[in-house]
């Protein structure tokens, strides 16, 4: 079989494995609901008590529109394939990927393509009638510009995001129970990357330090992008940095997994 075909092959299967758990994953988009309203009346109390038309650089209806839109990025980003890489390492099923030609790399990432193909049509289809919503409701604009510059930088928020995983995901060379670190571990990039508060309300020390991570050009600023709050020089910059950080994480997990692997033949898988 031909190489391009294998990849095909093995985006469909993604495909068929994203169709297959689509009740999972409208589960986890419903889930969604818990998080916003907690939001709603988080900020509502905020701005109540402050008596401040702005807080933190946002009114209430742009704190309100990005926190739906935070927590849809958040779900659009999402992995789960560190925790079946864990389990391949722990179990002896990496074996039978280190002979195949296609590689472990490759199958992760067209795999991972495939699935999000599918998400990424759900909740793109969701978030223009959202916006909508939120444009007839809280104003929010609808800017079509924005909104392709928008597609344009989600793809590598997505490959920049897997990098990071699959850079994570070395550690189960180490340890044999890793999923515990990997559950911290999303919960706190999810923090640094702006999806549980825009990045705004940390101050301006805290801010600079997680603007120099790259977890915020995950969530954060595709939204602020998205929002029509960034100038052109700031949208150019943040998606160049996007690409830097994928290089930088592409090039780690490379020099993890080959340290990783060592080890994994080492003890014989």
């Amino acid at each position: 079989m031909r190489l391009h075909s294998m990849y095909l092959k093995t985006f469909s299967l993604g495909v068929q494995n994203s169709l297959e758990y689509r009740t999972n994953f409208f589960l986890n988009l419903f889930g969604a609901i818990f998080p916003i309203l907690i939001q709603f009346f988080y900020w509502r109390a905020v701005f109540t008590s402050s008596g401040q038309q702005i807080v933190f650089g946002f009114s209430y209806n742009q704190m309100i529109a990005y926190s739906v839109l935070a927590v849809l990025m958040s779900k659009l980003i999402g992995t789960t394939f560190q925790y079946e890489i864990a389990r391949d390492i722990k179990d002896g099923g990496l074996n039978k990927y280190l002979v195949k030609p296609i590689g472990y790399l490759s199958y992760r990432i067209f795999c991972f393509l495939g699935e999000k193909s599918v998400q990424m049509l759900v909740v793109l289809a969701l978030s223009v009638i959202i916006m909508l919503l939120l444009n007839a409701w809280l104003d929010f604009p609808v800017n079509l510009p924005y909104i392709l510059l928008f597609l344009c930088v989600v793809p590598s928020a997505l490959m920049l995001n897997f990098f990071i995983y699959y850079s994570l995901s070395a550690v189960a060379f180490w340890f044999t129970e890793a999923n515990g670190a990997f559950r911290t571990f999303a919960l706190l990039a999810n923090i640094a990357g702006g999806g549980l508060f825009p990045l705004d309300i940390y101050g301006p020390v805290t801010k600079a330090i997680l603007l120099a991570l790259p977890f915020n050009y995950v969530i954060y600023f595709p939204i602020r992008l998205l929002s029509g709050t960034l100038t052109g020089p700031e949208i150019a910059a943040g998606a160049m940095m996007q690409l830097v950080w994928i290089g930088v994480f592409a090039a780690l997990s490379t020099l993890l997994w080959r340290q990783g692997l060592t080890k994994y033949i080492a003890v014989g898988g």
